[in-house]
């Protein structure tokens, strides 16, 4: 497993380091059977996300999380499976309001990120189910 780490933000020192990122992400990817993928994780200020959500999903609003899923060219080879950007302004304001530590919001929410990088969505009721019982499991085992 690689994970590209990116701090693109001002914070309050609050971001998980190095170690409990690969962490998340080395739960995530058992779970999901594939422990030599590589991906960015990339936190992120409301401009930032802002402009990758008009730009790549049409949408004028800032949002908590993103997924890239990397498109793989037939017959390639290749671990890497995308970026994860979350919002850090957004996901510190979402804790707040939720009264949870910032640590396991964070942790849902790059969970929750890789998951999509994989195929997973909500969009409908089972869909959403099988997701979230998903992110139980994964944050439960750290």
């Amino acid at each position: 497993m690689t994970v590209d780490y990116q701090l693109a933000v001002e914070h309050e020192g609050d971001l998980p380091d190095n170690l409990r990122v690969q962490a998340i992400v080395n739960a995530v990817l058992v779970k999901v059977g594939m422990p030599k993928a590589e991906l960015v994780v990339r936190v992120v200020d409301e401009a930032e996300i802002l402009d990758l959500n008009q730009r790549y999903r049409n949408r004028e609003s800032t949002t908590n999380v993103l997924s890239f899923p990397f498109d793989r060219l037939n017959g390639i080879e290749e671990n890497y499976v995308g970026d994860v950007i979350i919002c850090y302004p957004v996901a510190k304001t979402e804790a707040s309001r939720q009264m949870v530590e910032f640590a396991w919001h964070f942790s849902h929410l790059l969970a929750h990120g890789i998951l999509h990088l994989f195929g997973y969505d909500h969009k409908h009721d089972e869909e959403a189910e099988l997701m979230e019982n998903l992110e139980r499991e994964i944050l439960s085992s750290l």
